[in-house]
């Protein structure tokens, strides 16, 4: 077990490793959250020397230069999906959709612009310690936290 906590760099195992879902959930609600932009999925080999394989899947990324006021990130609802954001104004963020009995992990990279200088208010969730993670209103930084949901959105998780 310790050779895999370093191997995951102190990450929490995803879920595609074993981990149920809901334990998983928890568990980050309470720890850090990697940062996953493509998935792996593979067969087993056997036993007797046989080959194994692993295809990789592309996690859709929605870039958004511009959202104004507000923006509604939506879960995948099978799946992951990432918002690329760089705001424009003052910024309030809403979370929605995923699919009830299937886990869904919404990835947001929030940049400031050259600019810098727009507060960004995080939607509703179970933040790691009851606290929203905070946000660089400072020029060109980045601030990246990871969303769970495995019951449509009724309850979402958010770590950094």
């Amino acid at each position: 077990m310790a050779d895999r906590e370093a191997y995951l760099n102190g990450f929490l195992p995803m879920p595609e490793i074993g981990l149920d879902p809901r334990e998983f959930a928890r568990q980050n609600a309470a720890g850090p959250v990697g940062n996953l932009v493509t998935t792996s999925s593979g067969g087993g080999g056997s036993s007797s020397g046989g080959s194994s394989s692993s295809t990789q899947t592309a996690t859709p990324v929605t870039t958004v230069t511009a959202p104004g006021a507000s923006l509604d990130m939506t879960f995948a609802s099978n799946g992951d999906v990432t918002y690329d954001v760089t705001p424009n104004a003052a910024l309030t963020l809403s979370l929605s959709g995923g699919t009830a009995g299937t886990l869904s992990r919404l990835t947001l990279i929030l940049h400031q612009p050259s600019s810098g200088g727009f507060a960004v208010a995080l939607p509703t969730a179970r933040y790691q310690d009851g606290e929203k993670p905070v946000v660089s209103t400072s020029a060109g930084t980045t601030t990246v936290i990871s969303y769970l949901t495995d019951d449509g959105g009724k309850t979402i998780y958010g770590g950094v």
